[in-house]
């Protein structure tokens, strides 16, 4: 049975529009804003142009929600073992990855020199950042014991608690005017590295697709979710997330 890798494709999928998203803005930034030498544009600088907002839109929209689907297989992953299935955060996290999405739509729904599309940005930095933190006490606990997992963990742990530090001073930045665009541009960037850096994790969901079909007989598939799907990790933790949906095909 074809076991097909849903959360690391979506994962994938979102990180990659979303870098091509800021490498886009980023590469119009100065073509586009003369005051560059004195101070470097921001994202919401760049989306006010209508030629930006038609590429780099719907690039948003798309990684946004790939993200969500990447945190729900994060979550399915992590529920699947007992160890970090009970902990508060691992739902917590997914609440916040939920709720980053109607933050990003706001963000490019609204005027860019408004105080709405403001509030959204921040909003939506502030759920991202939150998510990875609440979401790295399973992703050790799912892999434990495991050397190289450590020494990723821990990175991911130096890279989330940097990212909350920059997150901090940039929205304190913001409501002022004084945020630093080149400094929102690397930020974003470190965001879509530490959600990058959970692709092992998020890889153990799977789409497992049943034969069938012919003859009347029912064709079925089902999302499974436990950490023996985890490249690199051969250790089962006992117990598995499954989600079944059957579909009657004659």
């Amino acid at each position: 049975m074809p076991r097909v890798p849903v959360g690391a494709l979506a994962l994938t999928a979102g990180c990659a529009t979303g870098f091509a998203a800021v490498h886009i803005a980023l590469e119009r930034a100065c073509g586009r804003h003369y005051e560059c030498d004195a101070s470097h544009p921001t994202l919401s600088m760049t989306l006010r142009h209508s030629d930006v907002r038609r590429t780099v839109v719907p690039l948003l929209l798309a990684s946004a929600a790939c993200l969500l689907m990447a945190d729900c297989a994060l979550w399915a992953t992590c529920v699947s073992d007992p160890r970090s299935g009970g902990l508060v955060s691992t739902h917590a996290a997914l609440l916040a990855g939920i709720a980053s999405l109607p933050a990003m739509v706001l963000t490019i729904d609204k005027d860019p020199r408004g105080q709405a599309h403001l509030d959204a940005a921040v909003a939506w930095s502030a759920l991202r950042m939150v998510q990875g933190a609440l979401a790295l006490p399973a992703v050790w606990l799912c892999t434990r014991g495991s050397a190289p997992f450590a020494v990723v963990n821990a990175g991911r742990s130096v890279l989330a608690v940097s990212l909350m530090s920059v997150g901090a001073k940039l929205c304190a930045d913001a409501p002022s005017g004084d945020m630093d665009g080149e400094l929102q541009f690397v930020a974003v960037r470190g965001v879509l590295a530490f959600h990058l850096s959970l692709l092992p994790e998020v890889a153990g969901t799977r789409l497992v697709l049943f034969g069938g079909g012919a003859g009347g007989r029912r064709s079925c598939a089902s999302i499974e979710a436990s950490t023996r799907y985890i490249p690199g990790w051969n250790k089962d933790a006992g117990g598995s997330y499954s989600v079944r949906d059957e579909d009657a095909s004659g």
